[in-house]
Formats: structure tokens, sequence, C-alpha cells
């Protein structure tokens, strides 16, 4: 009876980290596409991370500025 519930459990564990496996490997072809800036709408997706990095350095300054 304990080997069949060790058995389900791992089981249940491996159906459960496929989906995690596939959606990681997605992430690495758009990486690579960044790196050799061939994704679609490349400059409006730069735009944006630059944005969002403006953003959060500004949130920094403010926070430093607020603790002095």
């Amino acid at each position: 009876m304990n080997m069949k519930l060790h058995g389900s459990l791992l089981l249940v564990a491996a159906l459960l980290a496929l989906p995690a496996c596939d959606q990681k490997s997605n992430n690495q072809k758009d990486g690579v596409k960044d790196a050799l800036d061939t994704r679609s709408n490349e400059g409006i997706r730069d735009a944006g991370e630059d944005a969002g990095d403006a953003v959060k350095d500004a949130g920094r300054d403010i926070k430093g500025a607020v603790k002095e």
C-alpha cells in the first residue's frame, strides 16, 4: 500500500512538472531572438524595456530622497 502511494505521488509530481518545462523552452527562443535583435517589433519592445528601466531608476531615486 505504501509503495502505491509513493508511486502515485511521483507520477503526479512528474505530470505537474511537464507544463513548466514547456514554458521555459518558449522563453529561451525569445531570449535568443532578443540577443540577436530579431524579435518582431524590436524597436517597440526595446523602448518598452528602456521605459521600464527608467521607471525603476526613478523609483530608487525617490526612495533614496525620502530616506534622507
